[in-house]
C-alpha cells in the first residue's frame, strides 16, 4: 500500500467514528446508486439526507472509490486509485451544508460517461455529519459516516463471465468446503449456486444451496459450504463435490473436487 493511499485510510477511520455525544441523528437513503448510462452520456439519481435528532448539523459529501476483499470486506480507497473508477465522471450538490432538525436534503448526483468506455465502472459517496449544537455535549466533536456506493452500468457493452477459481477442503468433521469465484468478465454480476456431493455411483447425497451474492468486474468472492449441526453425517468414502454456479448468463459455470472422508470422521459423535 503507498504512503498516499495508508495516509487516506487512516484519516477515513478517524471519520467514521461513532461517539454518542449529541442528539444529531442524520440517515441517508439510499446507501446504493445503480445507474444505466452509455457512453457519452449523462444520468442522474438523488439521495436524501434527513436529520432525525434534535440539533442541527453539519453534512460533508466527497467522493471516494471502492473495493471488497475476498472475504467480503469494504475497502475505501482514494478518488481515482482504481481502474474502474467513475470518481471523475461524478457531480453532485449540495456538497457542504447546514441541516437543521427534521429537515431533508435532496442531493442531485449525475453521472457523464465518457466515450469509448466499456464495461461497468463504480465508485462511492462518503456523507459525514458533524453535530453544530454542543450544549449537551463535553465539548468532544463527532463526525458519522456513511458511505454510498454508486454503480455505473454500461448498457451497450455486455461482457457477462466468471469462473471458479478454487476448491479447498477445509475439513471433514464437520465437512466444509471453501470456494472462491472470480468475476472474469467486465460487468457487475450477481450469482448464485449449490454445490452437491456424489458418490462414486453418481447419485447426489448431500446438496448445499449458495445465496445470491453480488461481483464486481475482477472481484473474487470466497464461499464457505459447510454442514449444518442438525444435517446427517457423510457415510466414511470417497465422494466428489460439485459446486454450480448460475450468473445470469447463457451458461452455468462448475467446477469439482474429489474428496475422502476417513473412517471415524463423520460418523463420530462431535
Amino acid at each position: 500500500m503507498s504512503h498516499k493511499n495508508l495516509i487516506y485510510l487512516l484519516v477515513l477511520a478517524l471519520i467514521l467514528i461513532f461517539v454518542p455525544v449529541t442528539n444529531a441523528e442524520v440517515s441517508v437513503r439510499p446507501l446504493s446508486l445503480r445507474l444505466k448510462v452509455a457512453p457519452g452520456n449523462s444520468g442522474s439519481s438523488a439521495l436524501t439526507i434527513h436529520n432525525r435528532g434534535e440539533d442541527p448539523s453539519r453534512v460533508q459529501l466527497r467522493v471516494a472509490d471502492w473495493w471488497r476483499t475476498p472475504e467480503g470486506n469494504l475497502q475505501i480507497l482514494p478518488p481515482g486509485s482504481r481502474e474502474k473508477s467513475a470518481a471523475d465522471w461524478i457531480v453532485f450538490s449540495p456538497s457542504d451544508f447546514r441541516i437543521e432538525a427534521d429537515q431533508r436534503v435532496e442531493i442531485n448526483v449525475e453521472v457523464s460517461v465518457p466515450e469509448g468506455v466499456t464495461g461497468d465502472h463504480w465508485s462511492m459517496l462518503l456523507v459525514t455529519e458533524e453535530p453544530l449544537n454542543s450544549e449537551n455535549s463535553s465539548g468532544m466533536q463527532v463526525s458519522v459516516g456513511y458511505a454510498v456506493k454508486i454503480l455505473v452500468e454500461n448498457p451497450n457493452a455486455v461482457d457477462e463471465d466468471a469462473e471458479i477459481t478454487n476448491i479447498k477442503l477445509v475439513k471433514t468433521n464437520p465437512f466444509e468446503l471453501n470456494i472462491t469465484y472470480t468475476n472474469t468478465g467486465n460487468n457487475y454480476l450477481k450469482t448464485k449456486g449449490s454445490v452437491e456431493i456424489r458418490n462414486l455411483q453418481g447419485e447426489t447425497v448431500r446438496s448445499f444451496d449458495i445465496e445470491e451474492f453480488p461481483t464486481l468486474p475482477g472481484e473474487k468472492h470466497r464461499i464457505s459450504v459447510q454442514r449444518s449441526e442438525e444435517a446427517e453425517k457423510l457415510d466414511p468414502g470417497q465422494y466428489y463435490a460439485i459446486a454450480i454456479m448460475d450468473f445470469g448468463g447463457d451458461h452455468l459455470i462448475q467446477g469439482g473436487l474429489p474428496i475422502e472422508i476417513p473412517e471415524g470422521e463423520e460418523k463420530t459423535d462431535e
